[in-house]
């Protein structure tokens, strides 16, 4: 998944933070690389459902140092 934010590195230091072995994050050109694997569809549903809430988190404690462009791949 890839996040598109305008600061990317912030975001992606709040997601690390909560960030299980089987989810990776890394910041690169404007954008929160986002990499996950898990044993069934379910599993990855909630792992994906996690990251979302993380990232709602994330929007709202960085309001007025940038915010995130709600753009996903």
């Amino acid at each position: 998944m890839v996040i598109e934010a305008v600061n990317a590195e912030m975001v992606e230091k709040a997601l690390a933070a909560d960030n299980p072995s089987y989810v990776r994050t890394h910041a690169e050109g404007g954008k929160v690389i986002i990499e996950t694997e898990a044993d069934s569809t379910g599993s990855m549903l909630a792992t994906l459902d996690d990251l979302m809430i993380n990232l709602k988190v994330a929007d709202e404690m960085l309001e007025g140092h940038g915010t995130i462009e709600g753009k996903e791949d």
